[in-house]
């Protein structure tokens, strides 16, 4: 860790009590300060399927499921990367230096080439999008490099049961529980009609914890044969608290980055396809709202420029762009707003 910060009392009272976000291994975990997953693990028991199977790979598929040749392969590994929350050191909206610690230790997918030969990328909040058509299937090969177990849970996909990612109890299948130094194939199945933006995340015995941390992914699934837009902008709304980080204080995030200059900067030109695909993976409930633009909300056809949505849920609008400037997107709520939710979207 990058160490702790002064603070003041209220920003005491919120660090010191904080709220409960949940309980792992018996033990109550606080938002205010920070869990140690690796200590927390060693209260799990191992699932008995997990033990049973000594990484052996089962091969599930789904009916309709197509042969290998329509298959989309990546490698994917979670480990522990050093970030930046503010990488600027200034919110650009407000013109101010920021002062207070934002640097810690973040858990990310990270993606590699095949058979885990060599990065591909640094380790990235969120991790890796995943694209794969309908009719196609999409296969991950995971790898834990964290000290905790940790998964890959999809959403919108189809999957049979032991694909799921998902932490259990006693009924858990391999692939909800990748031990630290294990790895896992997860086999996922576009079906026609699932065309649209997802989310993958972890789904392990420690969540929410390492999702907080970072674990958290975009997933496209694209009709058969179609063309993608001449901008895909993916942007996942959430705070990154003291539970995850060990700093001082929460901020509230945009790919796990806050103020303007620091979160992404968005940029079209005046007649581009554009596509916005915006999620929400915290606890709290956002608004996305675009500066100097609206659109038909796909999903009751009224024309609007703020949209709320929450844990979960991710949403996605198209329009063709006509209106140059240097414009703000943001969270309207107004707290999330001013602790750095927030960006630029320059159309030339």
């Amino acid at each position: 860790m990058f160490g702790r910060e002064p603070h003041g009392r209220r920003e005491f009272l919120e660090a010191s009590a904080g709220v409960l976000i949940c309980t792992l291994a018996g033990q109550q975990v606080f938002s205010g300060e920070e869990a140690d997953l690796a200590k927390l693990t060693e209260g799990v028991e191992v699932p008995p399927k997990v033990a049973a199977a000594k990484g052996a790979q089962p091969d599930k598929r789904i009916a309709g499921e197509p042969g290998a040749g329509n298959t989309v392969e990546y490698w994917i590994q979670a480990e522990p990367t050093a970030w930046s929350i503010v990488p600027t050191g200034r919110d650009e909206m407000m013109n101010r230096k920021i002062r207070t610690r934002y640097k810690f230790t973040a858990w990310t997918y990270r993606p590699y080439s095949r058979d885990f030969g060599s990065p591909l990328a640094a380790g990235s909040i969120p991790g890796p999008l995943l694209e794969v058509e309908e009719g196609q299937t999409l296969v991950v090969n995971f790898r834990n490099r964290t000290s905790a177990p940790v998964t890959m849970h999809p959403h919108g996909i189809h999957y049979a049961e032991e694909m799921d990612g998902a932490y259990k109890g006693a009924f858990t299948d391999p692939g909800g529980f990748v031990q630290p130094g294990q790895e896992f194939q997860y086999r996922w199945f576009a079906q026609e009609g699932t065309a649209g933006a997802w989310t993958y995340h972890d789904h392990g015995p420690m969540d929410p914890i390492p999702l907080y941390k970072g674990l958290f992914g975009p997933l496209i699934i694209r009709p058969s044969g179609a063309t993608p837009p001449d901008q895909d902008f993916f942007l996942f709304f959430h705070d990154l608290q003291p539970v995850a980080t060990g700093l001082a204080k929460a901020y509230s995030s945009v790919n796990g980055r806050a103020y303007a200059g620091n979160t992404p900067t968005l940029r079209a030109s005046v007649g581009d396809e554009v596509a916005f695909h915006v999620y929400g993976m915290d606890n709290n409930f956002h608004t996305f709202h675009l500066h100097g633009h609206r659109w038909e909300d796909p999903g009751t056809g009224q024309i609007i420029d703020n949209k709320t949505f929450g844990p979960g849920d991710s949403y996605n609008f198209t329009f063709t762009e006509d209106n140059p400037g240097r414009w703000f997107y943001h969270c309207h709520v107004f707290s999330h707003l001013h602790m750095g939710m927030n960006g630029w979207y320059i159309v030339t």
